[in-house]
């Protein structure tokens, strides 16, 4: 088949112009302190966005994963050399950031729309009272991390993708011999994903509530849930923690531990702490005692950006002195291991990386060549289809192969995979195509378990969703907005419940 129109188009006008000098990257060394801004919250838009393709160019030919952010040398004019040329030798691979979005064009798919990006998932709607300052450095200790800007969280925000643009030839075929794909520089961690990282202001009163609620004879439980429960921007909550400790000498998450028990202990203290510590506790309790959660794995790890699991990872090996990548390898075996430690190799191609339709034809057909063979599946070649796919072409690849074959690839997975690498893959494939519904489903679950309300898990997506307030209301209402009447009909009353009533009325 032929294709005449690409995707997407030329980048705009300003493409090789640089950002002033003394801006990016940060000097080196200024990267161990928490970061203050000196205005809170600053004027202007929002830097949340769905898609980072608006505020981020496509890549250069270039290495495969992209070098990252701490690599860009310093330039007052362009380096970049005529196209189909190597850039000079030192100078950056990357093109400066640009403004505008590529707007929809015809395309050969347009019976697939582009997915809405859910919550790195998560590949996250971000909370519309707060902007944050661009620019500040990126968390120490992160090699691969790029310069910290905000975005949606989990792994993405909601909203429309803009259309797949233009590849090179071949970007797709068979696992393992895929050519580098172009693309968007690496994209930010979700707020909250980098512990370095204070908001501006002063906290001092919510530090002190916090403490008058544990301090002496009894505890007062509705001015904790009112304390912890006032904002959802996680680096607002950092600066209260941070306060709090620095007011009081104390650990908040210890006396919160001390004063409370069960769920509701749990809730505040996933509240208390942000996301990235809440990511880790869940996923080392996943892996604590006799079997593995695979759910929490697949609930943690699946979806999300490739900042974020770089920062997960990170996290991990800070508060429990091991690898997380080793203790998968622990809990895994087989393919069902090979497919996690590709996917904590966090190298996805970034949303809005483009990619050639001739490519999503070929992997489309390999794609039933692996799972229609007679001598088994080649699960290898698959997992190698689905890493090298950025959402937008995983949902292109999707719908392309159900146009093709009038089946699924959903289906077909399910026939060919069972047990957790059948839900892993699953997930994989439903946050690619719709992750708005998979979220809301994935809430509808946590009430409606084989044995009851599983707690620990509705508070983890509970708290995780309420980081990002718009993205919750849209996820809220593929439930038909009755989050809090579930609340109220399956979780036990008392200060759990009004914990969880208030973290649902965001």
């Amino acid at each position: 088949m032929s294709y005449q129109q690409p995707y997407g188009q030329g980048p705009p006008q300003g493409y090789n112009q640089y950002p002033p000098a003394g801006q990016y990257p940060p000097p080196q060394g200024q990267y161990g302190q928490h970061q203050q801004y000196p205005q809170y919250p600053p004027q202007g838009p929002s830097p949340y966005q769905q898609s980072p393709s608006a505020h981020q160019p496509p890549q250069q030919h270039g290495p495969y994963p992209p070098p990252m952010a701490g690599h860009h040398p310093q330039q007052t004019q362009s380096p970049y050399p005529p196209q189909q040329q190597h850039p000079p030798q030192g100078a950056s691979p990357y093109p400066p950031p640009m403004s505008g979005q590529h707007p929809q064009q015809p395309g050969p798919y347009p019976s697939y729309p582009p997915p809405q990006q859910g919550m790195g998932y998560p590949h996250q709607g971000p909370p519309s009272q707060q902007s944050y300052p661009q620019g500040h450095p990126p968390q120490p200790g992160y090699p691969n991390a790029p310069q910290q800007q905000y975005q949606s969280f989990p792994p993405g925000p909601p909203g429309q993708q803009p259309p797949p643009m233009m590849g090179p030839a071949g970007a797709g075929g068979p696992y393992p011999n895929y050519p580098p794909q172009q693309g968007p520089m690496p994209s930010r961690p979700s707020p909250g994903y980098d512990p370095t990282f204070l908001a501006p202001g002063i906290a001092s009163n919510e530090a002190e509530a916090l403490r008058k609620a544990m301090k002496g004879f009894g505890t007062d439980e509705k001015a904790l849930i009112r304390v912890l429960t006032s904002t959802t921007d996680p680096n607002r909550m950092a600066l209260i923690r941070h306060t709090y400790e620095k007011m009081h000498n104390r650990s908040l998450t210890k006396d919160l531990k001390s004063e409370t028990s069960g769920s509701f202990e749990t809730i505040l203290v996933s509240l208390a702490t942000g996301p990235l510590e809440s990511d880790i506790t869940y996923l080392h309790d996943a892996m604590s005692g006799l079997g593995t959660n695979e759910k929490g794995l697949n609930d943690v790890l699946l979806g999300r950006s490739n900042a974020d699991l770089h920062a997960i990872q990170r996290a991990y090996r800070d508060k429990y002195h091991k690898s997380l990548l080793d203790d998968i390898k622990g809990e895994l075996s087989g393919k069902t291991e090979r497919f996690f430690v590709m996917l904590l190799n966090a190298r996805r191609p970034e949303p809005g990386t483009p990619f050639d339709p001739r490519g999503v034809d070929t992997d489309v057909r390999e794609l039933h060549r692996v799972t229609a063979g007679k001598m088994g599946t080649d699960e290898v070649a698959l997992f190698g289809i689905f890493m090298n796919s950025s959402d937008e072409r995983l949902n292109v690849l999707a719908g392309e192969f159900e146009r093709m074959y009038h089946v699924s690839l959903e289906k077909v997975i399910r026939s060919e995979f069972s047990g957790h690498l059948e839900d892993a893959l699953v997930t994989m494939l439903r946050v690619a195509r719709d992750p708005v519904s998979f979220h809301g489903a994935t809430l509808k679950e946590c009430f409606f378990g084989s044995n009851g309300v599983n707690e620990k898990r509705l508070v983890y997506w509970t708290v995780r969703l309420h980081w990002n307030p718009e993205y919750f209301a849209r996820v809220k209402g593929t439930m038909g907005g009755n989050m809090r009447s579930l609340v109220k009909s399956y979780v036990s009353g008392g200060d759990f419940e009004d914990a969880m009533m208030a973290v649902c009325s965001h």
